[in-house]
C-alpha cells in the first residue's frame, strides 16, 4: 500500500465523522453535522469530501430520510 497524503484539513473530517452514530457498521455523519464542527466553508468541505473518497478513507451513503451519509472506511 502506498503512502498517503493526509492534510490537515482532512484529518480533522474523519475525526469529526469518527464522532458519529454507528450505521451500517461503522462511524457515519451527514453533511450538516460535519459543517457544524467544521471551521471552514461548505465547498472547502465538499472539497475534503471528495478527496477523503477519491483516497479511500470515506464513502458515501444515504440514511434512511434521504440524508447523505459519509463513512469512515475500515
Amino acid at each position: 500500500m502506498k503512502d498517503l497524503k493526509i492534510t490537515q484539513l482532512e484529518e480533522t473530517v474523519l475525526e469529526i465523522i469518527s464522532w458519529g452514530d454507528e450505521y451500517e457498521e461503522t462511524p457515519a455523519e451527514c453533511f450538516g453535522n460535519i459543517m457544524d464542527s467544521f471551521n471552514g466553508s461548505k465547498n472547502q468541505l465538499k472539497g475534503v469530501l471528495g478527496s477523503l473518497i477519491t483516497k479511500d478513507l470515506i464513502w458515501e451513503g444515504e440514511y434512511p430520510n434521504g440524508l447523505n451519509s459519509y463513512h469512515l472506511n475500515n
